[in-house]
């Protein structure tokens, strides 16, 4: 029997402005994979592509708020709602989609520490471009700096998530600069040309055959981790100070990242060829800069890049931490998950994602293979959320709903929950189209999946265990 109580130790001072800072992290993350999207899609696709995928995560806020909501006392966000929401259905739903989401979030602070990696290679270390393989393992100064800076801010992380907000809430502050240079780089950049856009229009123009449609389905799917990430503002649930504060999060979060996405592809697709970003996707952002204010300010403006990142490396900590956290007192892994540390924060549950991501850092040396693995899980867990909200309409009708939406969000929950359906299929059955990504790493997408039913098996066994029904802190 799965555990229906909430957390009384997780505290509740958290301001929707903490959240907020927090989540800004997701609009960094544009800065970590458009570079591939914009060398093979070329500058119309990519724009249209972030733009409306952080649209769409957007408008699932919306449908995120009302059973978070409804479940205050609970952490874990759209994996709660996932396991709330199919709790009548089918028990299995919870550990996967709960897991799915954990991996989702986890697997960021590979992609984001290999990132920062390769712009502190191309800025500063650019002559060394060596690289050691070791069997399966590929290891380079990219690898190690990720690795080194993924240990340096767990160690951070683990003293609580107000102090990982306070701090970023600075680095924000630094992102916008770049962030707003290329959004007046059309105005007083030299190389920015609106020609860019109409010659990929000419050279590819927009279709709707099936050929098309898989290529942005799987690029979706790719994207989809940086897109739809301020929904990490639901997984705070019972350390807001107030709903309200639960709700601005989530609301300014999504448009906030809109903008930014808009602002961002349509700066660096006027002023970037596809062959550049192409050839160098993690770092080309330094020659667009230095295009639009000369090359003398180009170490500030890769500091800026990657307080961006590093941002990235919080929200992933915070937010992944709570969900597994939340999967412990749900009954839906292990117990040894449940357990805060001294400063009121899920500690273990950091732990277990660090090591993870370190295998994954070397194993898969690629930001976009990463993601191939990780949205996997994410994926899934955004289809069990939107269909848990659906199924908590019919099931649950007299629950109390202190933010209730009106009927009309209804098909649209169907709408999106098909075509994350649609999303998850195609994209892991044609991840190679990509060129980053093949079976290797759907394969361990899949085999981390699977890997959270062994672990409700552990932990429906623990459950049974005489004198070993609470959940030990």
């Amino acid at each position: 029997m799965q555990n229906n109580h909430s957390d009384p130790h997780l505290q509740k001072n958290l301001r929707w402005t903490d959240a907020f800072a927090l989540s800004m992290a997701v609009s960094g993350s544009i800065f970590a994979s458009f570079g591939f999207a914009l060398g093979v899609l070329g500058p119309v696709s990519a724009l249209l592509l972030w733009v409306g995928s952080a649209a769409i995560g957007a408008c699932q806020n919306w449908i995120f708020l009302e059973v978070a909501a409804m479940f205050p006392d609970k952490p874990g966000g759209i994996a709660m709602i996932a396991t709330q929401g199919w709790r009548r259905r089918c028990t299995l739903v919870g550990p996967l989609a709960s897991f799915g989401y954990w991996l989702g979030w986890s697997a960021v602070l590979s992609i984001v520490s290999v990132s920062a990696g390769a712009l502190i290679q191309a800025q500063w270390f650019a002559t060394q471009t060596w690289t050691l393989t070791l069997g399966p393992l590929t290891v380079g100064l990219a690898q190690l700096i990720g690795a080194g800076l993924l240990v340096l801010f767990w160690q951070f992380n683990r003293l609580g998530v107000h102090m990982a907000a306070s701090v970023s809430r600075y680095m924000g502050a630094l992102l916008l600069v770049p962030i707003l240079v290329l959004a007046v780089s059309p105005l007083f950049g030299d190389g920015w040309s609106l020609a860019r856009f109409q010659h990929a229009l000419v050279e590819q123009p927009l279709s709707l055959d099936w050929s098309a449609l898989r290529t942005a389905l799987v690029w979706l799917f790719l994207v989809s981790w940086s897109a739809y990430g301020t929904e990490m503002c639901a997984a705070f649930g019972p350390e807001y100070r107030s709903q309200r504060d639960m709700r601005l999060a989530l609301l300014t979060s999504g448009g906030y990242t809109v903008a930014v996405f808009a602002a961002v592809a349509f700066g660096l697709g006027g002023m970037v060829d596809r062959e550049t970003a192409l050839a160098n996707p993690g770092g080309f952002y330094i020659d667009a800069f230095n295009a639009v204010l000369g090359s003398g300010f180009s170490d500030f403006f890769v500091a800026a890049l990657l307080a961006g990142l590093f941002m990235g490396l919080n929200a992933a900590l915070a937010d992944g931490s709570r969900a597994l956290y939340g999967m412990a007192l749900e009954g839906l892994t292990i117990r040894q998950l449940g357990v805060l540390n001294k400063h009121q924060v899920p500690g273990r549950c950091m732990t277990a994602a660090v090591v993870l991501n370190l295998v994954m850092i070397f194993v898969l040396s690629s930001p976009l293979a990463m993601l191939v693995t990780a949205n996997i899980g994410y994926l899934v867990a955004i289809f069990f959320a939107l269909s848990g909200f659906l199924w908590l309409r019919h099931d649950a009708p007299d629950h109390p709903r202190p933010v209730r939406l009106g009927r009309g969000w209804v098909p649209v929950a169907w709408v999106l929950s098909l075509f994350t359906a649609l999303v998850v299929i195609v994209g892991t059955l044609s991840a190679e189209l990509t060129g980053y990504g093949g079976w290797r790493e759907v394969a361990t997408g899949i085999g981390i999946l699977l890997l959270s039913l062994v672990l409700y098996a552990v932990r429906r066994f623990q459950d049974r265990v005489p004198g070993r029904n609470a959940v030990s802190r």
